[in-house]
């Protein structure tokens, strides 16, 4: 695992470099929906900024997992919220990698929801979120998250 900085404020970002010199941020997001059940959710967002993905680095996960326990440990009734977008057609490949961070994590205390979006049958979201179990209700949130989504479709 790498060393890693903190910049605390109400949106914490967290970077670390890698022995490849390669650059890490990870940031946690407060979100703003006007919605009282999700008063504590957070988009998480991590990237490289050289843009050198590809170098395989099994220190960088590690780093990355141990980054969102911190953030737990602070912020323990937080829900994270990932979007695995479909730009670029890797939504799956997005989704598997933070699936298989998920299971390495090895963590009872922690559950994990996946919801699939579809916007007009032409854009797929991949919608992870993390929380501690103790906090939230999986199916009371699968059902509030559906509910905000068909929300967020009725704006158009």
């Amino acid at each position: 695992m790498y060393q890693y900085k903190i910049e605390e404020d109400e949106n914490p970002l967290f970077s670390f470099y890698t022995k490849h010199n390669l650059s890490y941020f990870v940031s946690f997001k407060k979100m703003d929906f006007e919605n009282d059940y999700f008063s504590n959710l957070y988009s998480l967002d991590f990237w490289e900024i050289e843009n050198q993905k590809f170098i395989k680095d099994d220190s960088i996960e590690n780093t990355i997992i141990e980054i969102i326990f911190e953030f737990f440990k602070k912020s323990p009734n937080s829900l994270l919220h990932y979007v695995c977008d479909s730009n670029d057609k890797r939504q799956n490949g997005r989704s598997k990698l933070f699936d298989n961070w998920y299971n390495k994590s090895n963590n009872d205390e922690f559950s994990k929801l996946n919801i699939e979006f579809k916007i007009e049958s032409e854009v797929n979201y991949n919608l992870e979120f993390i929380f501690k179990s103790e906090y939230y209700i999986l199916e009371d949130l699968e059902r509030n998250i559906l509910l905000q989504l068909e929300e967020f479709s009725n704006y158009k």
